[in-house]
């Protein structure tokens, strides 16, 4: 099996163990997009979590402590990008694809999960994806 991660979905594997652990298995496949959209989140606006008291809190996470986490992230996980040409052509298709505005972002996800021949695609964000990728997962 392998699994297209979008960013909502590492964060997901950050703090939480078992979304972590489906890296154990399959193959893994994400843009290099992905390595700066969650740094940015993560040691920018950071995430909530409820602790078990059921407290809410907003956790920002130091340059360091991130950058590490994603050199183990990234030794689980191939990269794949669209080339130019690729980026392109898809461009031409989107109104056919119904894909306009900030939607283009996960249309080139969906394009490269299907270059990256995966068997689905995992993301906090499945609305998103809606009509674009055949299998969408949520973490």
């Amino acid at each position: 099996m392998r699994t297209y991660w979008d960013t909502s979905a590492a964060i997901n594997a950050a703090i939480s163990r078992q979304v972590f652990l489906r890296l154990q298995t399959g193959e893994h496949t994400a843009r290099l997009h992905l390595l700066a959209e969650f740094f940015s989140t993560m040691t920018g606006r950071g995430v909530k979590i409820t602790d078990k008291a059921g407290k809410v809190e907003r956790v920002i996470f130091s340059q360091k402590e991130r950058a590490a986490w994603l050199k183990i992230f990234a030794e689980k996980v191939q990269f794949e990008e669209l080339t130019k040409e690729e980026a392109l052509a898809a461009l031409e298709k989107t109104q056919d694809a119904g894909v306009l505005g900030a939607r283009i972002y996960d249309y080139w996800h969906a394009l490269v999960a299907e270059k990256a021949k995966a068997d689905e695609l995992i993301t906090r964000n499945t609305r998103h994806f809606q009509d674009l990728a055949p299998k969408v997962v949520w973490p």
